[in-house]
């Protein structure tokens, strides 16, 4: 990967990191009350819908490219892949990602591979090494935990508005990506 990344940049390419969260439609309650001794009760239908946001951020600059979706699934990797492909067309890239079923088909390969997008994926099971998980921990303290939304879309919005409102400098800061930790990350 680090290789990929090294190769990229010499030819004058990007660094990207990608990847997705799930925003739901009945949020994790972090807080609440109850009377002293009492469980609180928290009322759900048994449903909880959800809408998918992909992204992927430029390790050097902070630069977010982000789509909502309904799902995880190939077509809508695809989509995401299209939105990063669409930056900077003649520009080669780099997709740091991980092992996440929808990333592996050969579709996504090829499409990638049309776009000039190199993909190198994590290690199994490595969220540490994904500088975003810090991104969407925040979207999630800050926009949905402990709110529910009249609507999905809303919700899903309002997560974009907080991630674009955000500097570019901001979002490496929050990702840790100026810190010690992604020195292995070629930027």
């Amino acid at each position: 990967m680090i290789a990929a990344a090294q190769a990229v940049l010499a030819a004058g390419g990007e660094v990207w990191v990608g990847d997705e969260t799930a925003l739901r439609e009945f949020p994790p309650l972090r807080a609440g009350w109850s009377k002293r001794g009492e469980p609180a009760t928290v009322l759900i239908s048994g449903r909880n819908a959800r809408r998918t946001i992909l992204g992927a951020l430029q390790v050097a600059t902070g630069e977010l490219v982000a789509i909502v979706r309904e799902r995880c699934r190939t077509d809508d990797v695809l989509a995401a892949i299209a939105a990063l492909g669409a930056v900077r067309p003649g520009v080669p890239k780099v997709l740091v990602w991980d092992n996440a079923p929808p990333h592996q088909p050969h579709r996504v390969r090829d499409a990638a591979q049309a776009a000039g997008i190199t993909i190198a994926f994590l290690p199994f099971r490595a969220p540490e090494l994904m500088p975003l998980e810090e991104l969407w921990r925040g979207l999630k303290q800050v926009v949905a935990a402990n709110r529910c939304y009249p609507t999905l879309e809303e919700s899903a919005a309002r997560s974009l508005t907080w991630l674009t409102a955000m500097s570019d400098a901001e979002r490496r800061r929050r990702c840790g990506l100026a810190s010690s930790k992604y020195q292995w990350l070629s930027t």
